[in-house]
């Protein structure tokens, strides 16, 4: 594949014209999560989850032991300090973590770039590779922008390390760096394993013996000294709630990477065959095998509960990076506009309604939701005694603490980690002053005995709890954010 690097300018203005189309859709969709950051109602409940661990760790409390036995942190610790940090900043918290993560989606676009144009791309390609890249965040994946979340600074640390990996510069230099990068994205999500796999694979293949010595020395001096400094402030309760079990599901991970990857089917049939073709050269070849394992990966962690696309993520990367490469070794160069506009079919197809919504938010549903979110706030606030709340950044805005946290403790009932009637006892004692939850009840009578059902997308209670709430709580208010119950009075 001898790609296009001699095209004629006028012969190449059609693929720049689709680039630049592209690269202008891309734009104008990161305006929506651009804008979205600065208006203060929850985009999901992982934010709130984030900015109650922000807060503690900017405070100097513990992040693992949060003062409840029914709130738990399964992430590792360092975007909680950065984040919490900036938060001094800015001025708020959660705000801080949105801020991170659009800069970190920026930073990524930015790497893929860097990636295809160390690998012999033009600048065009590596335009293209980044355009590919933001499209599918900002117009599949839109609600992952923008928010507090660390998973955005995660890909962006890792994928910046396969950058330094590939670009040109002193080998031992290059080699640190890279580990310390990817050392940092550990320490932000530790699942983020099939980049450094490949890399420290390559580094151990083709890698000079003093840049080998610079990558494991550097990464397996940082990984000593955060796993010492971690067990000193935190001891062994980090690395149970780290490695905590959960529940696991072929049907499920079978089921929802079927329907994740319909999306994304087009690139997949297109810059795999691509990679495959171009397997001899390196970056196609180790882009190839990150694509693989991500996929690999990816469908085995889909089949945990409480898991959703972000899993995925890596194989989105790997796709964009792919496709800057394919455009780049293609032997057609008249095809150009084609394949470009053939790898992003799925946002072609999905992007009026990414359109759509933009203009429906901005032109008005943003500062309702703003409102509404607000009123829900005024009102938890003046409840007194505990709240449960499945949205997290309600109760941080009411003032209420950090007490229950749905999603891992379903996990840990489930498991056996916690008695099963940890919260349907607490329930029926009357323990808990108000219960907001988004997810509605499920009715045993819509599933026939013995019919085969799809499980649940997101489930953070148990079936049974639903019944005991109902028993012995009253529906309260029903609001944007949910359904609020109290206890029952005279129960």
């Amino acid at each position: 594949m001898q790609g296009h690097r001699f095209l004629t300018g006028a012969a190449r203005r059609p693929y720049r014209l689709t680039v630049l189309a592209l690269t202008g859709l891309a734009v104008l969709l990161l305006v929506y999560p651009l804008v979205r950051m600065f208006w203060d109602f929850e985009i999901d409940n992982t934010e709130g989850w984030n900015a109650f661990l922000q807060l503690r760790a900017i405070a100097g409390l513990p992040i693992y032991d949060t003062g409840s036995p029914y709130f738990f942190n399964n992430y590792p610790p360092l975007s909680f300090y950065l984040v919490g940090a900036l938060s001094k900043l800015v001025g708020d918290v959660n705000l801080a973590g949105r801020l991170v993560s659009f800069a970190a989606t920026l930073s990524l676009c930015g790497s893929v770039a860097a990636i295809v144009r160390s690998s012999g791309g033009s600048r065009l390609d590596s335009l293209f590779a980044a355009t590919t890249c933001a499209l599918f965040f900002a117009c599949l994946l839109t609600d992952h922008i923008g928010k507090n979340n660390p998973q955005m600074l995660a890909h962006a640390l890792v994928t910046g390390g396969f950058a330094v990996h590939l670009r040109e510069g002193p080998a031992v230099r290059r080699a640190a760096l890279s580990a310390l990068l990817f050392a940092a994205g550990i320490l932000v999500k530790h699942s983020l394993v099939p980049l450094l796999l490949v890399v420290s694979f390559d580094v151990l293949r083709r890698g000079p013996h003093p840049a080998r010595i610079a990558f494991f020395g550097t990464g397996t001096a940082i990984a000593a000294l955060a796993g010492g400094l971690l067990w000193w402030l935190a001891g062994p309760v980090f690395f149970q709630q780290l490695l905590a079990s959960r529940i696991w599901d072929i049907t499920r991970a079978f089921l929802f990477t079927v329907e994740i990857m319909g999306q994304f089917q087009a690139p997949l049939a297109l810059v795999g065959l691509g990679l495959v073709v171009a397997r001899r050269t390196r970056p196609a070849a180790l882009v190839l095998a990150y694509l693989l394992l991500s996929l690999a990966v990816g469908a085995f962690f889909l089949g945990g509960s409480g898991t959703d696309l972000n899993v995925f993520f890596d194989v989105f990367i790997a796709l964009s990076i792919g496709a800057g490469l394919l455009i780049h070794l293609a032997p057609f160069p008249r095809l150009l506009p084609v394949l470009a506009l053939t790898v992003n079919a799925g946002v072609m197809f999905y992007a009026p309604a990414a359109l759509g919504r933009m203009g429906v938010e901005l032109l008005g549903e943003l500062a309702g939701r703003q409102t509404m979110f607000h009123d829900d706030v005024a009102y938890l606030r003046a409840i007194e005694g505990k709240a449960l709340c499945q949205s997290h950044l309600l109760c941080l805005r009411a003032g209420k603490p950090a007490f229950y946290d749905p999603i891992n403790m379903l996990q840990a009932m489930a498991m056996g980690r916690l008695p099963a009637d940890t919260l349907t006892g607490m329930l029926r004692r009357h323990e808990i002053a108000v219960v907001e939850l988004v997810d509605p009840p499920k009715h045993m009578e819509d599933d026939n005995p013995g019919a085969l059902v799809p499980p649940a997308r997101w489930q953070d209670f148990q079936d049974e709890v639903f019944p005991v709430l109902l028993q012995e709580y009253e529906l309260d208010r029903v609001s944007l954010s949910g359904r609020f119950y109290r206890p029952k009075k005279g129960s």
